[in-house]
């Protein structure tokens, strides 16, 4: 029996999989840009996969009540800023530029990259720092909560990653992303994937050094996809 007021991260883990394939895999289909409309509305869909399943959960009772007694309580609790105190701020932009900028700049300046900062389109820094800070509302927020209460923190964030890692493997399909252009089976689609395996423990640590506040990851997320759409 399916035990509830508990939340349940194998199905938010496998049901985001699904959601996130399916609409992306349908956005594949049609041979139009991720952002041409309406593919633009399958592509977007998709995307918000994780946090629509973790408010799905939540409505159906998969959750623990002590935490959240309402999707809407949820979101309120994960997107509030004043949840984190003030010395994290500091410490989530310092592993922003440890962790996202610093390799980044030394990657451009060996292989000698002329142009290191760059606003580039205003769309593609719009969807990567929100769609990133919302990913988080279902990773971390609930999937990690959830199961690091049945394994340890470390277990469970590999876990965690390696369906995160699964759940970008579209990216690679669609036309006009970054991930496309990265190609599929190279050394760079490797190394995207493992970097978000061996990622996603720095996210838990984070997670739970800051008192479980879910903002944090929030964004730190945010910011490192910001980084990266400025400084590739």
């Amino acid at each position: 029996m399916l035990e509830k007021n508990k939340a349940n991260p194998w199905f938010f883990l496998v049901g985001t999989i699904i959601w996130t394939w399916t609409f992306l895999g349908l956005t594949i289909l049609s041979n139009q840009n991720y952002l041409q409309f309406p593919t633009v509305i399958l592509s977007l869909t998709g995307a918000l996969g994780p946090l629509i399943i973790s408010l799905i959960l939540i409505k159906l009772g998969y959750w623990d009540k002590d935490l959240d007694k309402t999707p809407f309580k949820f979101i309120c609790r994960v997107f509030n800023p004043f949840t984190l105190k003030f010395n994290w701020y500091s410490y989530v932009i310092i592993l922003v530029l440890i962790l996202k900028i610093t390799p980044i700049l030394l990657n451009n300046f060996l292989y000698e990259e002329i142009a290191i900062f760059d606003i580039g389109p205003l769309i593609f820094m719009l969807i990567g720092v929100i769609i990133g800070g919302m990913e988080e509302i279902g990773w971390r927020a609930y999937a990690l909560e959830g199961l690091q209460r049945k394994v340890p923190i470390i277990l469970a964030s590999l876990i965690i990653g390696l369906f995160w890692a699964l759940w970008h493997l579209p990216l690679f399909f669609l036309e006009g992303t970054y991930q496309s252009q990265l190609g599929v089976g190279t050394t760079a689609f490797w190394t995207f994937h493992l970097s978000i395996l061996l990622g996603s423990p720095i996210y838990a640590w984070l997670y739970n050094k800051s008192g479980r506040v879910a903002y944090a990851v929030v964004l730190y997320h945010a910011l490192g996809n910001l980084s990266g759409e400025l400084f590739i």
